[in-house]
Order: C-alpha cells, then sequence, then structure tokens
C-alpha cells in the first residue's frame, strides 16, 4: 500500500513525471515552495528527497542509506583507505551535475566524515572525536 500526504499538492505535470521515475514510494510527502517542490518518500529501503522545478525538471536528490547500496568501486576505495573503521551511513547528493557522497565513518574513538565525488576522489570533510 502506497501512502501518500500532501503538505503541498504538485501540479499534474510533475506528480506524473515522479510517479513514472519511482514504482513504489512509501511515505510520500510534498512540499510547496516559491519556485521548486520538494518530495520526501522511502524507495526500497532508502529515504530519499528529490527536487523538482514547476516544469517537473529535476534539480537534485538526497538519499540516506548504509554501505550496501554505495558503488562497489567507492567501497573497494575506502575498505582500502581506512580499512580499520566501520561505515556507520552515506548520505549521497546529487545535483543536474554531479554526484557526492558523503560517508560518516567510525572507530573506538572517532567519526569521520568522507567527501567521495563521482569519479571517487576522497576527501575529508571532519573528524570528530567520541565522548
Amino acid at each position: 500500500m502506497i501512502v501518500v500526504s500532501f503538505a503541498a499538492t504538485p501540479n499534474d505535470k510533475v506528480l506524473r513525471i515522479f510517479n513514472a521515475t519511482f514504482s513504489s514510494p512509501q511515505e510520500v510527502t510534498w512540499y510547496d515552495h516559491e519556485d521548486y517542490y520538494d518530495v520526501s518518500f522511502i524507495q526500497a529501503g532508502i529515504r530519499s528527497t528529490v527536487k523538482y522545478d514547476k516544469e517537473g525538471n529535476f534539480m537534485s536528490s538526497i538519499r540516506y542509506y548504509g554501505e550496501q547500496n554505495l558503488p562497489i568501486n567507492i567501497v573497494c576505495q575506502l575498505k582500502k583507505k581506512f580499512a580499520d573503521k566501520k561505515v556507520y551511513g552515506v548520505t549521497e547528493i546529487t545535483n543536474s551535475e554531479e554526484v557526492n557522497y558523503f560517508v560518516k565513518l567510525e572507530d573506538d574513538k572517532n567519526w569521520i566524515t568522507i567527501k567521495v565525488s563521482g569519479n571517487g576522489q576522497m576527501t575529508s570533510v571532519e573528524k570528530y572525536k567520541k565522548a
């Protein structure tokens, strides 16, 4: 069963494109802004938010998931460079030009966030000591 709630009602064009793109979304909620719509939902266990302009063009998305949904080349790079760390979670941010993965790693003492670009380039974003 698909549950859809509307904090806002998208126009027919945007709703048609969303439904054609996502076959079985759950917990769908729409938000209307002046120049765009946001839709939050869960698809295949992945919490997502997609932003569309009023014409139904994709603008950006954010997805939250675990290591199992990362591309295999990125998993291999992470395992090689951070063999002593565990992946806690991933935030994937996509726009029309690029995809970036913000991977939260942990060990017994630290939290580390690594930004991985779509081509595999890694940059350390933040590091915190655990309390």
